[in-house]
């Protein structure tokens, strides 16, 4: 009797030690191809295309083609329409419980990412400026007729990854920022203590050019300002913009 339940009790411990290893049939990962990990929060103070945008890859870890659709499922702080999410095709707004690509999937190769370029996130709300914004993405398996494959024990068929933007994340003291301009002969000479872009537009708000400035001294050359009342608008990332006018 006492052997049957030894017997018994390592065959329940072996079980559970097999269900116990689940892996992932695929993973997200970043423009290196580092692993975001599952319900891994992105977090960003910016939205500026290059700040705010994260680009990410999908990659395959089973020994089949696989089928991947996406969906949010939960917004706060935004009612999603100014989030450009691109999994297969681009959409500028998303809504809740809506999976994407609509009416398709992306299928991805075993060992291999998708084939899609540019898959990325770019919110581009700035909310209040008080409360945060996020999205919660779900990426999962679905089969040849796009409805979703459930999980089993040994392999997890469901991925998670979090959008979060706040501006108080890093915060820049606009007025404390001193750039030092000088214009000669088409030539512009700004000294920027930090990295920024920079838009230039006529006294109608007219855009004459974008710029971006690295901490440091920044030479630009064959800029006509000669004669000309424009407004400089810097941009930083954390979504502040100082505005300064100057004549030249």
């Amino acid at each position: 009797m006492i052997m049957k339940r030894a017997l018994f009790l390592f065959f329940l411990l072996s079980v559970n030690f097999i269900f116990s290893q689940n892996e992932y049939a695929f993973t997200l990962e970043n423009e290196n191809g580092e692993v975001i990990n599952d319900l891994q929060t992105l977090e960003f103070n910016s939205v500026e295309y290059e700040d705010a945008s994260f680009e990410f890859f999908i990659r395959n870890h089973t020994d089949e083609p696989i089928n991947i659709r996406a969906e949010v499922t939960s917004l706060s702080g935004t009612n999603g329409d100014m989030m450009e999410f691109c999994f297969g095709e681009c959409y500028f707004g998303v809504e809740l419980n809506v999976n994407y690509p609509m009416g398709s999937f992306v299928t991805i190769n075993p060992g291999e990412v998708q084939n899609s370029i540019g898959d990325h996130f770019y919110n581009q709300d700035l909310g209040d400026g008080q409360n945060p914004i996020s999205y919660s993405f779900r990426f999962f398996m679905v089969d040849n007729n796009g409805f979703e494959l459930m999980s089993i024990p040994e392999l997890i068929t469901s991925y998670s990854v979090n959008y979060f933007y706040s501006s108080t994340l890093s915060t820049i003291d606009v007025d404390a920022v001193n750039f030092e301009v000088l214009y000669n002969s088409n030539v512009l000479n700004i000294t920027s203590p930090i990295n920024c872009k920079l838009e230039i537009n006529d006294i109608l708000g007219r855009k004459i050019i974008d710029l971006d400035l690295n901490s440091g001294a920044n030479y630009f050359e064959n800029i006509n300002l000669e004669d000309k009342i424009v407004i400089f608008r810097f941009k930083f990332s954390d979504g502040n913009v100082s505005s300064k006018k100057f004549i030249f």
